[in-house]
């Protein structure tokens, strides 16, 4: 085992990828983005307009100099670009405020500082329905260009979602797909062009890469727009996330073989990975990741940094990149997360920087060429994959300048509810 400790190469220099995902950093000085929405770590990032939902935000900056950090807040349309309000529609109250929460790491051996905010707040709240963007700006840097971004959602509800997820799906039946089905209903709600003026938005497992926007309804039933058998919404199953925890520097856990101090630094060797051909059985959180420590009182502040080293056993493949894939990557792929190869020990292999928790990841394959990630390669896909589904329905008014999300609807696929 330590000679795959001295074989691996840190990829610390490498950059952060930029991508629109939930939360994401370019910079590799600010770690661990989370946003809770009334404290729960897995909810969707969405709160209810006028409601009491509060959504914090946090981040660590790896040293314990302060840092000014502002938060600018824009209003998007449901693809994300900039809606074409002004701030005065949407915010009452102070943009680019500082982050003024902050406190230094106690008794790790990476030095951070963790700042949080929360919306709405004393300076600031919301006042419209949609997509909101806030970027984090380095005051020091001049704040021109964002060092990270935080994507969350204000719902109106007006509308009503009922959704169904299947293995049997119109190209296969109990294979490697789910197809996905839902009903919104507009009961109450007046909307003059439905086809048109309705957007849906679909997320499998909160990733952006294969999300799926804008479709048609199959059947405007009365009050009802029906989205059936339509080919768009068969997803790729995948597979149960891998998982491991590590709440102790100095004691290996799930899934981890072991853990050593070089120099001041704790690196986590997880057992070797291979390609999956069956399902697994084994319960995961959808890809995503908790931070939380056994030492000290469990606060973010006293959670250390461990270098993680993630291997997988797998041939040489030279058409194609396979990559580490979940929340701990914000849902991307990048120079950070893309495996190598050792030729000397016959497997690919990457490392991370994460801080102790329970983390949950893949492996994606990315063909030379390609535009699609395969979850195929590696995990398989297998139509009785435990996944989430979110779906978020915004409705465009004739001239209006914004997108109204008027409806959420989050679904998981169990078999033995079907």
């Amino acid at each position: 085992m330590k000679s795959r400790f001295s074989l691996i190469v840190l990829l610390s220099l490498l950059p952060f990828v930029t991508c629109a995902q939930f939360a994401f950093s370019v910079s590799e000085r600010l770690r661990s983005l989370r946003m809770e929405v009334n404290g729960e770590w897995n909810a969707m990032p969405v709160v209810q307009l006028d409601g009491d939902d509060v959504i914090s935000f946090s981040f660590d900056e790896m040293s314990h100099e302060y840092n000014r950090f502002i938060y600018r807040i824009t209003h998007c349309n449901a693809d994300w670009t900039p809606s074409d309000l002004h701030e005065i529609d949407y915010l009452e109250g102070f943009n680019n405020m500082p982050v003024e929460e902050w406190e230094n790491s106690v008794a790790t051996t990476q030095l951070y500082t963790h700042y949080t905010f929360s919306l709405p707040n004393e300076n600031v709240s919301l006042l419209l329905s949609g997509n909101y963007k806030v970027e984090i700006f380095d005051d020091e840097d001049g704040g021109e260009t964002p060092v990270a971004e935080f994507r969350f959602s204000i719902v109106d509800p007006r509308v009503r979602i009922s959704a169904t997820v299947s293995g049997d799906t119109d190209l296969s039946l109990n294979e490697d797909e789910q197809q996905l089905s839902f009903i919104v209903d507009c009961s109450g709600y007046s909307i003059a062009s439905p086809s048109s003026d309705i957007i849906p938005v679909v997320y499998q497992n909160r990733r952006v890469d294969n999300a799926v926007m804008g479709i048609k309804p199959t059947y405007i039933t009365g009050n009802s727009l029906e989205y059936l058998h339509n080919g768009k919404l068969i997803f790729n199953a995948g597979n149960e996330y891998r998982r491991f925890e590590l709440t102790d520097p100095n004691s290996p856990s799930l899934n981890v073989e072991e853990v050593a101090v070089y120099g001041d630094e704790y690196h986590a060797l997880l057992y070797v990975d291979k390609p999956r051909k069956n399902h697994s059985n084994y319960i995961d959180e959808n890809g995503r990741y908790f931070v939380r420590t056994l030492e000290g009182y469990g606060s973010p502040i006293e959670a250390d940094y461990v270098h993680v080293h993630f291997a997988l056993d797998t041939p040489y493949t030279p058409d194609g990149d396979y990559y580490l894939f979940g929340d701990l990557t914000n849902n991307a792929i990048s120079p950070l997360t893309r495996l190598d190869y050792d030729t000397e020990g016959g497997y690919y292999h990457t490392t991370m920087l994460l801080k102790l928790g329970l983390y949950n990841y893949m492996y994606v394959w990315m063909p030379h060429g390609g535009n699609a990630l395969k979850t195929s390669a590696v995990e398989g896909d297998f139509y009785n994959t435990d996944n989430e589904y979110l779906i978020y329905i915004y409705h465009r008014e004739f001239g209006a300048r914004y997108d109204k999300l008027v409806g959420v609807h989050a679904i998981n696929y169990r078999l033995e509810d079907n």
